[in-house]
């Protein structure tokens, strides 16, 4: 079955003039390391906010030696090889051999009325951070697995998240990037998912925690799991959104909990902070 095509109209939004723009290139060369244990996103804004001053605080940052170019031009009016956020082919799509162009979904400051003439269903995760600092033992280099469950068996792991672009266009889970040596960890990782027609109770989001060995051990697992926690994704019928923060069982899950509210893990003193962001056709709480 080859893949569906849509066609691209552009709304009134999308029509300012742009003909005087040129093309610029901007270079950027002042990185920092910020460690979230250390230095929080409000101290990072303040010394952003002194960057420019005689005795600027940013010297008590660690810099790091990088330099990236971003390369700004105007895209044509038609672009070949388009695939919409959910990966729908835009015509003109001439073959199937040519590298293609994503679009990236927007999230606009205010609301933009035009018609609805594609079908979308997606769901965002954003996990920012994670605490084992009270927990004992070496969990250091950690990453969170998430899942879409339609069930507790294993094998209920749905393959609706999105893959990265040198990976199978849909997979059944996706990996945080690691932060080495720290068990505060910040992330900035965003999961897409495409959500399935009909949402039951069943359904719900499963978070899995590992420690990631740098040097194993022979005959030893590289990841050694440390941590499960899970969100339901229907709240008396209505989708849960908004920002979350969830404390984490350190024991495996027991059966049926899904169908338990996360909070009854109070005992546990690791939590989880993430963002969820729905862009769909369900009811939201």
């Amino acid at each position: 079955m080859g893949r569906r095509t849509i066609d691209r109209t552009a709304s009134s939004d999308d029509s300012c003039t742009l003909n005087n723009f040129r093309p610029i290139t901007i270079t950027l060369t002042n990185f920092f390391k910020q460690e979230g244990d250390r230095l929080s996103d409000e101290d990072l804004y303040k010394f952003l906010a002194d960057m420019r001053k005689p005795a600027s605080m940013l010297r008590r940052l660690r810099s790091i030696s990088a330099q990236v170019k971003l390369d700004l031009s105007l895209a044509p009016e038609t672009m070949p090889y388009c695939l919409t956020p959910e990966l729908l082919q835009v015509e003109p799509y001439p073959e199937n051999r040519a590298r293609p162009t994503r679009e990236v979904l927007e999230f606009p400051p205010r609301e933009v009325y035009a018609p609805h003439t594609t079908y979308r269903n997606l769901l965002f995760v954003y996990a920012q951070s994670v605490s084992f600092s009270s927990r004992q033992g070496s969990a250091r280099n950690i990453t969170v697995k998430v899942q879409f469950m339609a069930g507790e068996d294993a094998r209920q792991a749905l393959p609706v998240i999105f893959g990265k672009s040198s990976c199978p266009e849909l997979t059944s889970e996706a990996y945080t990037a690691v932060t080495y040596h720290n068990k505060s960890p910040d992330f900035f990782d965003e999961m897409k998912m495409k959500l399935p027609a009909h949402l039951t109770d069943s359904h719900h989001l499963l978070f899995s925690f590992f420690h990631i060995s740098c040097q194993p051990k022979q005959n030893s697992p590289l990841e050694t799991a440390i941590g499960y926690t899970w969100l339901p994704l229907l709240k008396q019928g209505r989708l849960v959104t908004g920002k979350f923060k969830l404390p984490i069982s350190q024991e495996r899950l027991a059966a049926n909990y899904s169908s338990l509210p996360p909070e009854v893990l109070q005992l546990f003193s690791a939590i989880i902070v993430f963002v969820c962001v729905w862009v769909c056709v369900h009811a939201r709480g």
